[in-house]
């Protein structure tokens, strides 16, 4: 596994054939996912939010400690697919997102 580093001040960016942001606070899981899909793969924003529920990205976020602190935060990474990409949401904020094919290449 190789590890990708990036600029703390960078906010988002493609980093070598992913694209990398961020998610918390400031920026909502359900916007950062949706913005990010659609920015790898090119579709509206909106094409992309019909096929992403809200509700999948609030559990996530509940599962990863809320900004509402309503649950107890845990670590890790979660990863599904959406519109053909590999999306990986981090427990520290931060979110990746691959082409599905791109994702495959790298593990073969």
């Amino acid at each position: 596994m190789t590890y990708e580093s990036r600029p703390a001040d960078e906010l988002t960016a493609s980093w070598h054939g992913r694209y990398l942001a961020r998610w918390g606070n400031e920026t909502p899981l359900y916007e950062a996912v949706t913005d990010a899909v659609s920015t790898v793969t090119g579709d509206a924003r909106s094409a992309v939010a019909s096929r992403y529920d809200r509700t999948h990205a609030f559990a996530l976020s509940q599962l990863f400690g809320g900004a509402d602190g309503s649950s107890t935060p845990s670590t890790g990474v979660v990863k599904f697919v959406l519109s053909e990409c590999v999306v990986s949401v981090h427990s520290d904020g931060q979110l990746s997102v691959s082409l599905a094919d791109r994702e495959r290449n790298a593990i073969d």
